[in-house]
Order: C-alpha cells, then sequence, then structure tokens
C-alpha cells in the first residue's frame, strides 16, 4: 500500500480521464477514508483536508468507478508488490 497525497490521487484520476471534479473528489475522500493509515499519513490529511462530504447515510461514493480506479493504482498494486 502505497500513501499518496491529495494532489497525486486528483492528478491521477485526472489523467485517467476524470473530467469531473466532484467525482475525483468524491472518489479521492472514499479511498483515503479506507485506506487511511492514521493521523500522520498523506491519506488521513487528504480525508481530513477535502472538499467533499458526504451526507449523512452515505457509505460509499455513489459511482465506485473512479474509486476501484484508485484502488487499483495504489492499493492492489502496492499490495501485490509485498
Amino acid at each position: 500500500m502505497t500513501d499518496p497525497t491529495r494532489e497525486e490521487m486528483l492528478a491521477f484520476l485526472e489523467s485517467q480521464g476524470c473530467e469531473d471534479e466532484f467525482d475525483r473528489e468524491e472518489a479521492v475522500f472514499w479511498f483515503a477514508y479506507s485506506w487511511h493509515g492514521g493521523l500522520w499519513s498523506n491519506l488521513y490529511s487528504a480525508l481530513s483536508t477535502s472538499p467533499y462530504t458526504p451526507g449523512p447515510i452515505r457509505n460509499g461514493p455513489e459511482d465506485p468507478f473512479w474509486f476501484e480506479l484508485l484502488e487499483s493504482e495504489y492499493a492492489t498494486n502496492a499490495a501485490a508488490a509485498e
């Protein structure tokens, strides 16, 4: 598992064709929420500084495509390399 910054994840999603800012922010939020390594990690920082705020009953991204793309880039590849 890598610990990408918010900026790295946003740039990655944009490079993959995610043109909608809301979709990028939502995916980064939920990825950081799911994978952060604690208070001092880049992912925790991305989570706590995110402009995206989910509704009270939301428990994941509305469309998981971009979230899953982040997982495949930063979580799955790193886990396979270990």
